[in-house]
């Protein structure tokens, strides 16, 4: 009788931790970096003999729950972390390069329409040089393009400083996830293997390497414990955690006097830059050089403008024959202006003409005129964030077919935990009633002496 109630007894406990695992695996079917508990059951053996002392041979006596595991596959989880890395790269550059491009301004009222304005302008000027409304309408073509310019700079000036913030601020959540990882690290290291404690630290560590990749390349290694080393991009790269260690360099933010960054790491009082490959940080790195190349562009742009347009002016002659001055200052997109209201300054004529000069002005247009400069860079901006959109829509795919991959082990399918369910439910239902039988059988018995 004994036996009956611990037969009962054991199907109870054992479906009871079953039927929990399901519930857990049903209520986490779309928790991100969850991984499916699986419930080991295996038959109880108990000590069995002739006597009570001589217990030489062992019995069959219900069943037990050996193990709460993960189920999980190390390949997998690897492949979806090394492309989540590459995506995470191509769309953070992609975003930033279309950041770029929006800052650039090549639109009705950007750049290219106001430099071309200048010259539409000089050329109706050409038609009537003495006219004072049309010479006000050049100097004003001149301010809108200037005007246009130092927009321009001012924006990806903002978008430099917006993109080392935003870079900085996930710098310091890879120092966070890094903390934490070593904590999760030795905890690994003194957790019950096949418990349901340890497989919610092994979710709280894959979560932790999935954030970390998605900012930063890194090469994934366990020990026996299960507790991660980390290296930066590759398996040669320098480490970021060791599975033996509690500390963890830090990681910083370099900015240069253009704006490109770089990353650094600081251990043991030693700092040195390190190259990054994929992450997040990389596409905001590769995006920090782009910008920088831009603004140096933009100030280029400026400075031809205010050499070539001084320059044609001191060429052509003011009413009163003299050599004209500069109508425009300034060296780069911050600086640059008009010089000069006064409508006189400009020098129309040459020694042929009233109007010599303003008909050379169409010489500035050549490849080397500001306008061929600024198509230049908004067609190249426009290339790279075409390439960059087809880039990370690649990366995108590939990421979402490792995901599905890892996602086709480790992740929760709702018919079958319910077919679980079911089962398990009818053996818990079962072992209940092998309880109830004992209890009654029990009573009979007692009945029947009394």
């Amino acid at each position: 009788m004994s036996d009956l109630l611990s037969i009962g007894r054991s199907g109870v406990l054992a479906y009871r931790e079953a039927l929990a695992a399901v519930g857990e695996n049903v209520v986490n079917a779309d928790t991100d970096g969850y991984s499916r508990r699986q419930v080991t059951l295996k038959e109880q053996a108990v000590g069995a003999g002739p006597t009570m002392l001589s217990r030489n041979s062992a019995g069959l006596n219900g069943v037990q729950s050996a193990s709460v595991s993960r189920v999980w596959d190390q390949y997998k989880a690897a492949n979806a972390w090394s492309a989540n890395s590459d995506s995470a790269y191509a769309d953070t550059r992609a975003q930033w390069l279309g950041t770029i491009q929006t800052g650039l301004d090549d639109s009705d009222a950007g750049v290219g329409v106001k430099l071309t304005s200048v010259f539409t302008t000089a050329s109706q000027l050409a038609a009537n040089p003495s006219d004072a409304t049309l010479r006000q309408s050049m100097l004003f073509a001149l301010g809108d393009a200037a005007s246009a310019i130092g927009r321009t700079g001012s924006n990806l000036s903002k978008a430099a400083d917006t993109l080392a913030d935003n870079a900085n601020t996930v710098v310091g959540q890879v120092n966070d996830a890094l903390q934490t990882l070593t904590k999760i690290n030795i905890a690994l290291k003194t957790s019950p293997a096949n418990s349901a404690g340890r497989a919610q630290l092994e979710d709280q560590r894959d979560a932790l390497i999935s954030t970390i990749s998605s900012n930063v390349g890194v090469d994934v290694t366990f020990d026996a414990n299960g507790a991660v080393s980390l290296k930066l991009n590759d398996y040669s790269g320098p480490q970021l955690l060791s599975s033996d260690s509690t500390t963890v360099p830090l990681l910083g933010l370099q900015r240069a006097g253009d704006g490109r960054l770089s990353l650094t790491m600081t251990s043991n009082g030693s700092s040195t830059v390190q190259p990054i490959t994929s992450g997040v940080l990389a596409g905001m790195a590769d995006a920090s050089v782009t910008l920088a190349d831009r603004r140096r562009q933009v100030d280029d742009l400026a400075n031809t403008l205010t050499t070539q347009i001084n320059s044609w002016n001191a060429q052509g002659l003011l009413a009163n024959g003299s050599p004209g001055g500069a109508l425009m200052t300034g060296t780069t997109a911050a600086t640059i202006a008009v010089a000069t209201s006064d409508t006189d300054a400009i020098a129309a004529g040459s020694a042929t003409s009233d109007n010599g000069n303003l008909t050379a002005i169409t010489d500035l247009r050549d490849g080397a005129g500001v306008e061929a400069k600024w198509r230049a860079i908004s067609t190249d901006q426009a290339l790279l964030v075409a390439s960059a959109q087809t880039q990370a829509t690649a990366a995108a795919a590939q990421k979402n077919s490792a995901a599905a991959s890892a996602d086709s082990v480790s992740g929760v399918n709702l018919d079958n935990e319910a077919a679980d369910l079911l089962r398990y439910q009818q053996a818990y239902s079962a072992s209940a009633k092998i309880i109830q039988t004992a209890r009654d059988t029990l009573q009979t018995i007692l009945d029947i002496i009394h």
